[in-house]
């Protein structure tokens, strides 16, 4: 046996079943071809035509033909290639192939039925579609998967290459049979070409988005999309709900660089932009009290008539209330319910504290120093505002022929009921102008702090402010029944010649003032006491607004409030200066103040008639300062220390003449505007000391403003010099107490 039969032996011996069969159908074609063709192909003894070629024994033009690898379904011949598409397929074949053009079919669908299908999987999302249960488990060729509720999320295996059992094989081109020819096999062999498992994700992403959602079967983008589409939606949703609570643009919008508009209760007003705030001046906040509202309480402008139609411009300062200066000059304008306003800010969100100027240096009159700061409304944070209030006669005179024309009878205290409605305007308006109408502290300064203490007595204002700041009042309050008060001024009748109200009423602002007696306009602040001292107070008990002494109404609402019945005793805080009682006219009496010129003074007085000038300067020295110190302890501090620490347990501070300034060159004398002016930085600080006392004093009034607290113990003295310390006794207010001098000799405004 040659070594060709030997090889084809062997080689028969590894053929399979289907193999063998193959070979006999290619026999039995090549034959019949054979049979035609007879004069072209010799047969051979050993096994025919077909065998000859495949042995490599045929020649053609005396060139060997060696034989090439023939997949299953086709035969390599020398010179042609035959394609075996006569056999029947099997069924597992036939299924494949079935199961192939399923899936183009389907692929097709989609492509070419729904050409923005790309878009179509917003609808799959898991967190808005109904999800059916999947009535086919999935097979054990599945790509890994995880549970996640009530849902599979299938992860495609891009990297891991599986081959399917039944693939259809594939034939290889000629190039790659001809790479085979070198092989040292002979005779035909099948070929098996490995084919790679199509991958799961791609397959989900062919599939229909509504086959997805019931196979559930999700890929990546899924998810990523119907995540943003949640987060998006919620974004929205965020953004609806902040856009239905917010109000107005947080800043007011300016007109030309400089000019606001904000609105009122009455109409709109336009302010200034000055020095980095928002200057409002002149906002009406009353009727005018004129013609008949003159000698009556304030009237809100609650009527459309007393408003404007158009932009009320508050440009500038308007006119002050009519009064009497200290030097007796009368400035000012009967119609002056206005008021003025400070602030840094012109919006509604994060409203800043509210400090309300109540100043008078008399309650005849007098240019306050608590005047609106642009700086500390800048610096501070805070909404200053400044009511004008009625002062003198047109402020507080009370008489029987005014009382009778009203019902019930009563006269007085207009000055009150302006502040009042003041406040009224305030709590409605003040929004408008970036201030919390919740945080109102009432800073008054002298006269105005002795309204602002009387104010606190009235029940209608006690829920329109939080805290009070009281700096050098008088402790005197009106004792009096009114009728006591109408005979005391009968001298006004007299000079004015008028038997009723329509004539007080018809008589010009220059009559009346003039009508007024010069001894209502005396002030002792700054003098010793005398012993036939004339004691004549403004206010008066009118049995509406002021109904009971300032002491019994405090006193009442303490208990109130240690009880727990109401909690209207609102946090107040007393202060004034070691050398209240200095002034330029006091200063000027006398070029060189000697010990003798003290003493001499001092003899003079009171304090001199009871024999207590070797006691007194036991505590205060000869000089002007000691004796500043005297008349301030007399006048302002010792009562004050009297009412706060004996009778209210409120705080109370002094400022020291330390550092202060004020007083004559070479002199630390502490004036009784020094505080206020250090609050409101109108104090001229020229030396560090004067400029720590300045910072204290800040400190000390901001604080509570912003917290309603003091930086420190609730009760007790605090010393104001360069630094906040407490206060270690007064032993001077002990002695004048104790002799009966103080608060009979207490200032009267």
């Amino acid at each position: 046996m040659s070594a060709i039969d030997i090889n084809k032996v062997e080689s028969e011996d590894d053929k399979t079943l289907d193999k063998k069969q193959i070979e006999a159908e290619e026999k039995e074609v090549m034959l019949k071809s054979d049979g035609d063709n007879e004069e072209d192909v010799e047969l051979r003894h050993d096994g025919g035509a077909v065998k000859a070629a495949l042995s490599g024994d045929i020649t053609e033009q005396g060139r060997e033909v060696k034989p090439k690898f023939i997949p299953i379904g086709a035969i390599k011949m020398p010179g042609f290639f035959t394609r075996n598409s006569d056999r029947e397929k099997s069924k597992e074949e036939e299924a494949i192939e079935n199961d192939s053009e399923k899936e183009k079919s389907q692929d097709k669908t989609v492509d070419e039925g729904n050409p923005k299908s790309n878009f179509k999987f917003l609808q799959g999302c898991p967190f808005s579609s109904f999800i059916k249960k999947s009535q086919n488990e999935s097979d054990g060729n599945a790509d890994k998967s995880r549970s996640f509720g009530g849902f599979t999320f299938k992860y495609p295996n891009i990297f891991n290459k599986q081959t399917r059992k039944n693939a259809e094989a594939t034939l290889a081109s000629m190039e790659t049979l001809e790479d085979k020819l070198d092989t040292p096999n002979d005779g035909m062999e099948n070929i098996k070409l490995d084919m790679t498992e199509p991958e799961e994700g791609k397959v989900a992403t062919r599939l229909p988005l509504k086959e997805r959602i019931r196979q559930k079967k999700f890929i990546i983008d899924d998810i990523v999309v119907c995540v943003i589409v949640f987060l998006v939606i919620l974004a929205v949703i965020i953004g609806i709900v902040i856009g239905a609570q917010a109000g107005p643009p947080t800043e007011r919008p300016l007109r030309l660089g400089k000019y606001v508009t904000t609105q009122t209760t009455c109409g709109l007003v336009e302010g200034i932009l000055n020095e980095g705030v928002y200057n409002f001046y002149g906002i009406p906040y009353a009727a005018p009290p004129v013609e008949e509202r003159r000698f009556a309480y304030a009237q809100p402008l609650n009527n459309l008539s007393m408003c404007w139609n158009d932009t009320l411009n508050v440009h500038k300062p308007g006119a002050k209330c009519l009064q009497f200066l200290e030097n007796g000059t009368i400035i000012g304008d009967e119609d002056c319910l206005t008021l003025d306003i400070v602030t840094p800010h012109v919006r509604y969100d994060s409203p800043l504290p509210v400090v309300v100027l109540i100043g008078a240096n008399t309650l005849a009159g007098g240019i306050s120093p608590a005047q609106p700061s642009a700086l500390y409304a800048r610096t501070k944070e805070v909404v200053f505002v400044r009511p004008n209030f009625r002062l003198g006669p047109f402020g507080f005179l009370a008489l029987d022929i005014i009382s009778n024309s009203k019902y019930p009878a009563t006269s007085g205290n207009y000055a009150l009921s302006d502040l009042l409605v003041a406040l009224q305007w305030i709590k409605y308006n003040i929004k408008h102008f970036g201030g919390d109408a919740e945080s109102v502290t009432l800073l008054g300064h002298r006269a105005g702090a002795t309204l602002t203490a009387a104010l606190t007595t009235i029940k209608k204002a006690q829920k329109l402010y939080s805290r009070v700041w009281l700096s050098s009042p008088s402790v005197i309050f009106p004792g009096e029944a009114l009728e006591l008060s109408e005979k005391s001024n009968e001298q006004f009748k007299q000079i004015s010649k008028c038997n009723d109200i329509d004539c007080l009423r018809n008589m010009s602002p220059v009559e009346i003032l003039s009508s007024t007696p010069d001894t209502w306009l005396g002030n002792t602040i700054d003098s010793l006491p005398k012993t036939e001292e004339m004691k004549r107070s403004w206010l008066v008990l009118d049995g509406d607004l002021l109904r009971t002494h300032a002491y019994e109404s405090w006193d009442a609402q303490k208990e109130a409030k240690k009880e727990g019945k109401e909690k209207v005793f609102k946090p107040m805080v007393f202060g004034t200066a070691q050398h209240s009682g200095h002034s330029e006219l006091l200063r000027m009496k006398h070029l060189n103040w000697s010990a003798e010129t003290v003493e001499k003074m001092v003899n003079e007085s009171y304090i001199g008639q009871k024999n207590l000038t070797s006691i007194v300067f036991k505590h205060f020295n000869k000089t002007y300062d000691g004796l500043v110190e005297l008349i301030s302890s007399i006048r302002t501090l010792c009562p004050l220390v009297s009412l706060a620490r004996m009778r209210l347990v409120a705080p109370m501070y002094v400022v020291l003449g330390a550092g202060a300034g004020g007083g004559p060159k070479g002199s630390r004398i502490a004036g009784i505007d020094s505080d206020v002016e250090a609050i409101l930085g109108t104090f001229d600080s020229e030396v560090p000391e004067q400029r720590r006392f300045m910072a204290a004093m800040q400190q000390l009034f901001y604080y509570y403003v912003w917290h309603g607290r003091l930086p420190g113990p609730e009760t007790g003295l605090i010393a104001v010099g360069q630094d906040l310390l407490p206060h270690h006794g007064l032993p001077a207010c002990d002695m004048l107490i104790q002799e009966d001098i103080v608060p009979r000799y207490a200032h009267i405004d």
